[in-house]
């Protein structure tokens, strides 16, 4: 299988047709290779080789959700920041607390607080 681009790897890999994301993240991995994909996404190259062959065992439904936003355009609205990106709604979600920074701080409270977008466990612990 070596000599296989990234799509047909991918349709292989999920049982004949990929879904249309993973179409997305084998395309731009063939398109300008797995360590600009993996950086454009915030993972690991390997991530992103195993997502495209169906053997990543991670959260697939977060890279999925990268995915859609960073590549396919999805978007949500924040509470705080109005409509961004959903891979950007990820990533704020991911950002620690900053007392020296009312927007993160609203965006960390927001994120905890029963946000609909929120993928965080728990309460407020702000």
């Amino acid at each position: 299988m070596s000599g296989l681009s990234m799509l047909d790897k991918a349709a292989h890999a999920w049982g004949g047709k990929a879904p249309d994301w993973v179409g997305e993240l084998a395309a731009m991995a063939q398109a300008q290779g797995l360590n600009a994909c993996a950086s454009r996404l915030g993972y690991s190259p390997a991530v992103i080789s195993q997502t495209i062959g169906n053997k990543y065992r991670g959260d697939l439904s977060k890279v999925e959700d990268k995915v859609r936003g960073a590549l396919m355009g999805a978007t949500v609205v924040c509470p705080v920041l109005g409509e961004i990106g959903r891979d950007a709604c990820l990533t704020w979600q991911g950002k620690p607390r900053a007392v020296t920074n009312a927007i993160r701080t609203r965006v960390y409270r927001a994120c905890r607080s029963g946000c609909s977008h929120s993928r965080l466990k728990g309460g407020n612990d702000a």
